[in-house]
């Protein structure tokens, strides 16, 4: 590896910023309090403004004043290394190669101004949880010059974030989290400081500390924390009789998805979401043919089908081809006395793994949908799981790749003990379904 300037003495996990700078268009930085984010930036942007003419504008939500922005953390750096900048009151210029550094709140009585951000060729938004999706809207198409990036940096503070809910799945995006102990410049204070928060509040230290967003509400039925956990979750594989599964939910109304999940089991008792794929054709034909393919190509020894709505059809013609694909039915009786359905049966026992961490769920886009899970309670006591419909209606997507992986987890959970252990096949006569 080339030896890096002083100035960019930054944390490892974000040095690959530097190598992949023309790769993106967007960079995530995401974590708690002591990770370096924004001081790591401004020593990239600092760099970057030596090598080239660049024009960086450093944006917020709101900045009533020059000291509500990053500036400060520039003209430090800037004297520390003595470089080679003039630091005017609103602006900073290279002297040689004319870069210029100019700082900006977006939003201005009530609305949004774009005004300045014609021929940028990196924004860079600190305290990025505070950007509403009506000023992301407004603002990313105004960045259009060639080769511009967009850099986010932030310490989630809710779930349905609308910066970190539009760019975590996108493959233009560089996604990076960091915390204090992934930063070799953290001051020890700092250090002592987390390690008593995490003994005297363990969820403030999970928001301050480790970026996870809060959990407010007892309406969402996965914590945050715990998702965080199970995406990044170390698993030591055991060399055993492994068992696929494959689930596939069906898109029930305009605009959702088909999507097709391959779990498989990595030891006794923990699982790994392996693959997942969509189709949004309507076509019931293409739909067959897509899942009788990736059933061939994936081998899986259970294949679990949405049966409710049209899919019912889906699901009678697969069944003639492949004999032992088990239907799931969401508004079907539940094997659980509190939960109202099948449906909410799945999710608790979905959410049964994930806390006990037994599956590994790397998929930052099925994530991002368990993260907005609803469950509510019937006069009985029941759980039931917010409709499909309704998630829509306020997440703008329905949670087609959640109620996938949901599907499979069901069938590992209540069906896997059918499978025969010396030819691997699921033991099933047409109609058999033990919890009908």
């Amino acid at each position: 590896m080339i030896e890096l300037p002083k100035i960019l003495d930054i944390p490892e996990k974000l040095i690959q910023i530097i190598y992949k700078i023309n790769d993106y268009n967007y960079f995530l930085i995401e974590g708690g309090r002591g990770g370096g984010k924004s001081q790591s930036i401004a020593r990239i942007i600092l760099w970057l403004c030596e090598q080239r003419k660049v024009r960086v504008c450093c944006g917020r939500e709101t900045q009533s004043t020059i000291s509500d922005s990053v500036y400060k953390i520039f003209n430090d750096l800037i004297n520390d290394y003595n470089l080679n900048f003039t630091v005017k009151s609103n602006k900073i210029i290279h002297n040689l190669t004319g870069s210029s550094i100019i700082f900006k709140g977006f939003r201005e009585q009530g609305r949004v101004n774009i005004k300045g951000l014609e021929g940028i060729d990196i924004l860079w938004i600190d305290e990025a949880q505070a950007i509403t999706k009506s000023t992301l809207d407004v603002i990313i198409p105004t960045i259009r010059k060639k080769n511009s990036i967009v850099i986010f940096t932030m310490n989630r503070l809710v779930r349905k974030d609308p910066v970190y809910s539009e760019f975590i799945v996108r493959d233009d995006c560089l996604h990076i989290k960091i915390n204090y102990y992934d930063n070799k410049h953290c001051p020890q204070k700092l250090i002592d400081e987390a390690k008593r928060c995490k003994i005297r509040n363990i969820l403030d230290y999970e928001y301050i500390w480790e970026g996870n967003p809060l959990d407010k509400t007892n309406d969402f039925l996965f914590s945050a924390i715990k998702l965080d956990k199970v995406k990044n979750l170390m698993i030591k594989e055991e060399y055993f009789r492994k068992i696929k599964c494959m689930s596939v939910d069906l898109a029930g109304n305009g605009g959702d998805l088909c999507v097709a999940s391959l779990i498989e089991s990595k030891s006794a008792t923990q699982w790994s979401l392996e693959k997942q794929e969509y189709w949004s054709e309507p076509d019931t034909d293409i739909t067959k043919g897509k899942i009788i393919n990736l059933y061939t190509y994936w081998k899986p020894e259970l294949l679990i089908l949405d049966a409710d709505g049209l899919g019912y059809s889906i699901y009678i013609s697969i069944k003639n081809v492949i004999s032992n694909t088990i239907k799931f039915n969401g508004a079907a009786s539940s094997n659980r006395p509190n939960a109202l359905n099948r449906r909410a049966d799945g999710y608790l026992t979905l959410k049964e793994y994930i806390d006990n961490e037994w599956l590994k769920i790397s998929s930052d886009f099925t994530i991002a949908q368990l993260e907005y899970i609803k469950k509510s309670y019937k006069p009985n006591g029941q759980i039931f799981i917010q409709s499909k419909k309704d998630m829509k209606s306020e997440q703008g997507e329905s949670p087609d790749f959640a109620d996938s992986l949901m599907m499979g987890i069901y069938a590992i959970n209540y069906y896997s003990y059918l499978i025969d252990e010396k030819d691997e096949t699921v033991i099933l006569d047409s109609n058999f379904d033990p919890y009908d």
